[in-house]
């Protein structure tokens, strides 16, 4: 019976352990929020305006999260070839803007950031808090990424989802 008690134990202790992961998937739109506001605070605290924001790219930004988990691939060119803007298109989701002279088309930052105990440079990512903290502080350090998140934009999507081993791929979509 003792024996019995013991693997019944170690087998919940092995289930909590693999769905671990799984908890953070439940907790995406809280993250994608947080992604959000954190992004905000950087433009703020360079007196830029805040970027709303805009349901058709927070579709597309979480459309290429969840595809490049699916498809097993981290870059801005999908797995069919297509690049944000074509991306955007496609759904038909405004992808260019106007100003003066010039057409900007949508801009985009991806990241990866895993839920785990000790990541460099950000610590222990395992609540909504520090994972969404430590992906806007990596596109920070990162002139591009930076540069995309202080540009000349107005609305902001951001896509967020994981793959089986705990790891968040992250999208900001500008326009």
């Amino acid at each position: 019976m003792r024996n019995r008690s013991t693997n019944l134990c170690f087998s919940l202790l092995w289930i909590f352990i693999s769905l671990e992961p799984c908890f953070a998937q439940g907790d995406l739109d809280k993250m994608r929020q947080l992604i959000f506001e954190k992004t905000n605070a950087l433009r703020v605290e360079k007196g830029l305006s805040k970027l709303k924001l805009l349901d058709s790219l927070m579709d597309l930004a979480q459309l290429h999260s969840e595809n490049m988990v699916k498809y097993s691939f981290y870059a801005h060119v999908d797995h069919l070839g297509r690049n944000p803007v074509e991306r955007a298109e496609k759904l038909k989701v405004k992808a260019w803007v106007r100003r003066g002279n010039q057409f900007t088309g949508i801009a985009e930052n991806i990241a990866q950031t895993p839920w785990f105990e000790n990541v460099r440079g950000c610590g222990d990512t395992r609540t909504v808090e520090s994972l969404a903290q430590c992906m806007v502080i990596g596109w920070k350090n990162s002139p591009p990424h930076y540069k995309n998140i202080l540009g000349d934009f107005t609305y902001l999507g951001v896509g967020l989802f994981f793959d089986k081993k705990g790891m968040g791929f992250g999208t900001q979509n500008f326009r």
